[in-house]
Formats: C-alpha cells, structure tokens, sequence
C-alpha cells in the first residue's frame, strides 16, 4: 500500500512538472510567433472603492470611441458586474461560461452604447488559476482574440491590491489610478501606486476624480506624488482632474454615461482630452496581454 501511495505520487508529480514545461512550450511558441499587435491595454485600479473607478472607466472608453477608435471594456472586476449595471446591461453569458467552456468569447462579447464593446463581469477570472495547461492555454487563445479586435483594451479592475487586481496591473502596457481629494483616498491611492510599481512595466497615471476645482486636482496629485517619490523614488504621470458634478450621478443612476449624455460637460471634456494623449501612442510588443497574464498567474 505505502508503494502504491508513493507511486501515485511520483506519478502525479512527473505529471505536474510535464503540465508546467507543456505550457512554457506553449507560452514561448506564442510569444515568438504571434503577430505585432496594435492593441493598447490600460488597466484602470484604484486602491479603495467608492472613488468613481468604473465610471471613469466606461466614459474613458466612450471618449476613445469618439475618436474613431475600436474600445473593448473589460469588466476584471470578480463577481460585482459594475460595468452591466452602470450600462443597464442584462448579458446572458459571462467571463465564467468561457472558462468553463460553454461559450467562445465572442459569445460574451456585448455591443455597448458609443460604439464599445464590454465583457461583462463574473467569477471567472478567479478559476482561470485552477485550470490544467491544455484548458489554461486554450482560454489564453480565446482571450487573445479581443487584442485583435481592439485598438484599445481597457480593463476595470476590482479595487484594492488583491492578487487578481496585481497581476492584471501587472500584464497590461498602461496602468491608471484614480484618487480623490479624501485623506482616506490618498493613503490608498498610494498602495495602489506602490502595487503598480512592484508589479513593474509600463507607464503610471493618476486621475484626480470629484474634484471641486482644477487646483483641488492638481493638489491632490502632489501629495499622492510627493508620498510616491519619497517612499518609491517613482512620481507617476498626471493625466488631469475630473470634476464633481451632481450630472455625473445623474447619468449613473439613469444607467446612461455622462460623456454620451452631455459631451460638452467638463468631465466629458477632460476625459476626452485624456483619450487623445492616448491616442497618439503606439505599443508594439509580440507578446499580448493574455499571454502575459497567463505567465503571471501561473508563477502563483
């Protein structure tokens, strides 16, 4: 009996370690083969809830949009589903159906307002861990195909530092803060910036949210930046303040944006000359998105 447990063991183990250079094989065969991409990812945290982080997420997306641009909102966010709620959609298929195997991405895929397109939320980002490598790889491969559907794919993460948060920071070419004026805020504005920097690659961008003046913004990311330089030796880049505006509220509780609603509104305005900074760059890198964020999740 103990020689049998132990040659399960041994077997189970030849198996694993098999599984794992299986899907190094994989990895650098995509790597090394798949095409230039044109597809821009920014991942869009914040390290607390309650700051307007999916908002700016979904308006960023439509100011792309508008600028001729082709926009996937992904909703990275486990089990909350903010984004079908904000756009008052009902899908019938989520990221969880792909993992499992029921549905090809483009099953999930949704039509948005503005001409984007959204992956709704779910769970199944957190089970993307737990896959053998065939299955692994073969979810990777479905996922691959949004970056070539998009010139900019453009992530709402859940809030906080958590693991999934990390490492889909981690994988994309863009990461975006979003900070309010609350002391509260900045403090974890700050944790979020550190993960950003641990996590390493790509630039860092902060969004000053509900503020009541330019200057309020402007204040808000010097002292996000002065804690980020002493304590990090990093000071991420400023993309500009937004706002508060009882209209923003509005749009959110008649499930309709902002920037559709009103693009002449201040935060729309803004917003808009963000996507236009964004619009003029170009990253082109052989490996994507999914294939990074597969090697990330995989290291765990």
């Amino acid at each position: 009996m103990i020689d049998q447990a132990q040659g399960l063991r041994t077997l189970a183990a030849h198996t694993a370690a098999a599984d794992h250079a299986r899907l190094d094989t994989i990895l650098t065969e995509t790597r090394c083969t798949g095409a230039q991409r044109a597809c821009t990812t920014i991942a869009v945290t914040s390290g607390k809830g309650g700051v307007g982080k999916t908002n700016v997420s979904i308006n960023l997306a439509l100011a792309l949009a508008s600028l001729n641009k082709r926009v996937i909102l992904f909703d990275a966010d486990l089990g909350l589903a903010n984004v079908n709620i904000l756009l008052g959609m009902n899908p019938a298929f989520s990221l969880l159906d792909v993992v499992e195997g029921r549905a090809a991405i483009r099953d999930v895929l949704l039509d948005g307002p503005g001409g984007i397109s959204v992956v709704p939320g779910g769970s199944g980002i957190e089970k993307m861990a737990n896959l053998d490598s065939v299955a692994f790889m073969k979810l990777v491969r479905e996922l691959e195909q949004l970056e070539r559907m998009c010139d900019f794919l453009i992530f709402d993460t859940g809030a906080g530092i958590g693991h999934i948060v990390k490492t889909f920071v981690k994988a994309a070419d863009r990461k975006i803060v979003i900070v309010t004026p609350e002391p509260s805020s900045l403090a974890d504005a700050y944790a979020a910036v550190k993960m950003a920097v641990n996590a390493g690659g790509g630039d860092i961008a902060v969004i000053a949210n509900m503020v009541r003046s330019e200057q309020e913004g402007l204040d808000t990311f010097k002292r996000l930046a002065a804690l980020t330089r002493r304590f990090l030796g990093k000071i991420p880049i400023y993309l500009g303040a937004l706002p508060y505006d009882k209209n923003v509220g509005n749009a959110v509780r008649r499930q309709f944006p902002l920037f559709l609603e009103n693009p002449r509104a201040a935060f729309s305005h803004t917003l808009l000359k963000i996507a236009y900074r964004f619009a003029g760059r170009k990253d082109n890198e052989a490996s994507g998105f999914f294939v990074r964020l597969a090697e990330f999740f995989k290291r765990t």
